[in-house]
């Protein structure tokens, strides 16, 4: 027999006819927030966008440090790195306290450590790096000539559709990288798990443009195997914004019946 819990947590992922309902409801939500915010989600067919600001599913933002997920698969792919190595801390004053220490790449990931990925991505070089993001197709795909900060400060731009559906093949392993690789990537992604389904997810935050924008993107995996990718992007107004990010993401796959999570 089923415990409630377990039927909750099989509860259909959208019921189609709500859809409207649902939309209501998220924007509410982003409105109690006081969120400028899209929410979008692909599951491999159609995508959904829900929110106070429907029109910044298809605008064109930095993608800031969600990034990083490319930037580790470039850099595993032509093994400028590996997941064991050790980047050492310099000893220099950085940006944040939690990064003055040393990491490895999937640490790196969890802490979103600006300095190791800048180092990083100037191993790959700015030749490869533009040849491989126009091979991918990532966004706007123009990277400028500053390898080290083109995620940061543009010109790379990237749609919350775009990156969705980016997640999404990450997720299965569509991408045109070492089945091994993308698999090493999405490890450093592991958020945590509720049951048997999992979220994987990456913040981003892009302190220098105005106005800054804030970003967490990834994907749930339930526990028939599903993929359903998902991008929040909204525009950052004050401190309050940098845990918004996680906890909108929540609350929405929530009340979508994606993610159930304990409150």
């Amino acid at each position: 027999m089923q415990t409630q819990s377990q039927a909750h947590q099989m509860q259909p992922v959208l019921n189609l006819n709500s859809t409207s309902t649902l939309q209501k409801q998220i924007q509410q939500l982003f409105e109690q927030a006081h969120a400028q915010a899209v929410f979008v989600t692909y599951d491999g067919v159609q995508y959904q966008s829900y929110g106070t600001d429907l029109s910044r599913a298809e605008t064109k933002y930095i993608p800031a440090s969600t990034f990083k997920m490319l930037n580790a698969l470039i850099g595993l792919q032509h093994q400028k790195a590996t997941t064991t190595e050790v980047f050492k801390w310099d000893g220099q004053k950085r940006s944040f306290a939690a990064w003055e220490k040393d990491f490895n790449l999937g640490s790196a990931m969890q802490a979103s450590a600006v300095p190791v990925y800048q180092t990083l991505a100037q191993r790959i070089g700015l030749d490869l790096m533009q040849k491989e993001i126009k091979r991918i197709g990532y966004g706007n795909q123009n990277i400028g000539q500053q390898v080290d900060q083109f995620w940061l400060v543009g010109p790379l731009k990237i749609t919350p559709k775009q990156q969705t559906q980016f997640v999404y093949q990450l997720a299965k392993q569509q991408l045109p990288f070492d089945t091994v690789v993308q698999q090493q990537v999405k490890e450093m992604l592991f958020v945590e798990a509720r049951g048997e389904h999992k979220l994987y997810a990456k913040s981003g935050w892009g302190m220098d443009v105005t106005p800054q924008v804030g970003w967490y993107s990834g994907w749930v995996e339930q526990s028939n195997g599903k993929v359903i990718a998902f991008s929040l992007n909204m525009q950052m107004d004050s401190q309050k914004d940098i845990a918004e990010r996680k906890q909108l993401t929540l609350d929405v796959l929530d009340k979508l019946g994606i993610f159930h999570y304990l409150r």
